[in-house]
């Protein structure tokens, strides 16, 4: 009986596991940049590109703390946008490919303090950037939303 019921309880987590909705990046590490920038463009959703001084920038930690961080931010029926967050680590060791995409994402896109948010409509193009902005996610959605319309303008 136990053995049914272990099998039944692993079927059930697999189950779980596969309905869930794959993200635009995966919000907890390093991102792939052009498996995000294609989902935003197939998606037509903004992206928010993210980069974060993981470990040695304390707005950055505020940001990903108070924001990125909260379940409310990943609310897409509220908040109609991507996010990938590219981390700078100074005391954690990354792949050499991983270390080569985020230094070349940052030179594109002209990255010189921590962190900056560069908001880029659903076909790639800078539309708008942010950095830490005091408040949440409340405080931080409404900015976003207010580089997104700016722009649609």
């Amino acid at each position: 009986m136990k053995s049914i019921l272990r099998a039944f309880s692993i079927f059930c987590l697999g189950a779980v596991a596969s309905v869930q909705t794959v993200p635009g990046c995966d919000v907890s590490d390093d991102t792939n940049f052009p498996r995000a920038a294609a989902l935003a463009k197939t998606t037509k959703r903004p992206l928010l590109l993210a980069f974060i001084g993981t470990d040695w920038s304390i707005s950055s930690l505020k940001l990903d703390r108070e924001v990125f961080d909260q379940a409310e931010f990943a609310d897409d029926s509220k908040y109609n946008f991507l996010l990938c967050k590219i981390h700078f680590y100074q005391t954690q060791e990354r792949s050499p490919e991983t270390v080569r995409q985020n230094e070349e994402l940052a030179t594109r896109y002209d990255v010189h303090e921590f962190p900056t948010v560069v908001v880029l409509s659903p076909d790639g193009q800078e539309i708008g950037r942010l950095g830490y902005i005091p408040g949440g996610v409340t405080a931080f959605a409404a900015a976003v939303s207010a580089v997104t319309e700016k722009a649609r303008r």
